[in-house]
């Protein structure tokens, strides 16, 4: 594959008042190719790492179309990408539970890194949507988390491994075109619009239990949301802490509702018992830091604010002002925490503001081309978003785009030379 190398050059001032220069080398390699389309999914946020421990595997999607939503029964391959072997591709299965923007739900076992990976699925017959946990040493479904009738799967996987976050995908599916997996059922379609038995799940990845945190009928109360009884609201976007003591969510309206699909789009926080459900300072898409820290775009000073989830209150910041063009895009905190990556995009093109704690230096790639698929009412209908994804060293992060023949691929943006 084509490498663009880029080499930045920054003037750091020191305590002492004089200035040292900085080189930073940027390698930006595509590594898949068509003529089918490749692309991990979902976010770089919360530890959502596409490499197996080892480095060695990339786990992905190929599909054989990018430019409309999958319709029922249409299968996404998952592969592997051999890191050591010119990024080799071997199909190892199958999903019907996908989307060209949250892909299936991707996560690595934290538990077992170097050989597992969960992963959202739906059966044929029922339309249920479950989740799998796949082994690629031995090569098969080593487990599949199902609940009768009940479309509940994974929303992201804690980083300590015990839980992931359960969400109702027939309810989501059916108020919001983009996030949906097609042909879905939905147990909650019969009955009570905001129920007491659906919600926010966590799942216990060992012993395939489920446990249902706050309720829609709560959230509904809790957000004063107007004529809850007839006005469906969702869950989705669940990030937990690096701790796995809090888990943040966003609640939404219908699309089918009222068009717009933002009402009544709260962020909000809840603990991993199911108490202290609060509301969120809004701004973005929010990463968690440390602890109980989140980052929240402040987009008028172009920086990002560290926001106190118990307290509720700014308490810090990242970034002086103008670092980050546009905080409230896809941004992610690397692993070992001496990084932070921020994305904006400028007409079509994606462009990556990498931050460096140590000294506040910060610089930006160059631009990846994108796509942005709109129906005639101007409504988005696919679009590779921004979502850079760190690698399990701190050095890489793997990101999606248009390729010069118009199929979407994958590229990872290296850093090769920080002091």
């Amino acid at each position: 594959m084509k490498i663009i190398k880029t080499i930045l050059t920054l003037m750091i001032f020191t305590q002492y008042g004089f200035a040292i220069e900085s080189k930073v080398s940027l390698e930006i390699e595509q590594i898949t190719s068509g003529p089918k389309h490749h692309l991990f999914g979902y976010i770089g946020q919360s530890l959502t790492i596409p490499w197996n421990k080892s480095g060695r595997y990339i786990v992905s999607l190929r599909t054989d179309f990018y430019k409309r939503m999958p319709v029922k029964g249409e299968m996404a391959e998952i592969i592997l990408l051999d890191t050591r072997n010119d990024y080799k591709v071997t199909v190892v299965d199958k999903t019907l539970a996908w989307n060209l923007q949250q892909g299936t739900m991707f996560y690595w076992n934290p538990k077992r890194p170097e050989t597992q990976f969960f992963f959202n699925d739906m059966d044929p017959d029922t339309g249920v949507v479950f989740t799998v946990l796949y082994d690629i040493k031995k090569r098969k479904r080593i487990k599949e988390y199902r609940f009768g009738n009940e479309s509940i799967a994974n929303g992201g996987v804690a980083p300590n491994g015990k839980w992931y976050a359960g969400i109702n995908y027939g309810k989501v599916s059916r108020l919001r075109e983009i996030i949906s997996y097609q042909g879905t059922s939905d147990f909650t379609q019969v009955g009570i619009v905001n129920g007491d038995n659906d919600g926010l799940f966590k799942v216990n990845t060992k012993t395939r239990k489920k446990e249902l945190l706050v309720s829609y009928k709560t959230l509904a109360k809790f957000l004063k949301v107007k004529d809850s009884d007839s006005y469906p609201i969702y869950v989705h976007h669940t990030l937990w802490n690096r701790d796995s003591d809090r888990l943040f969510f966003v609640v939404r309206g219908s699309d089918n509702v009222d068009g717009k699909g933002k009402y009544p789009n709260a962020p909000c926080v809840i603990n991993v018992d199911g108490s202290n459900l609060r509301h969120c300072e809004n701004g973005g898409h929010p990463e968690w830091y440390e602890g109980k820290l989140m980052t929240v775009a402040q987009d008028k000073k172009k920086h990002y604010k560290l926001y106190d989830v118990d307290s509720e209150k700014i308490v810090g910041r990242i970034g002086d002002n103008g670092v980050f063009p546009q905080p409230g895009g896809d941004n992610a905190y690397s692993p070992d925490g001496k990084w932070y990556v921020g994305s904006h995009r400028i007409d079509l093109k994606q462009f990556y503001t990498f931050y460096r704690f140590e000294d506040n230096a910060h610089f930006v790639s160059k631009g990846i081309l994108i796509f942005r698929g709109k129906t005639k009412k101007g409504l988005l209908t696919t679009r590779i978003d921004g979502a850079p994804r760190w690698n399990r060293s701190s050095d890489a992060i793997l990101v999606g785009g248009v390729a010069k023949d118009g199929t979407r691929q994958m590229s990872i943006i290296k850093i090769i030379s920080p002091l």
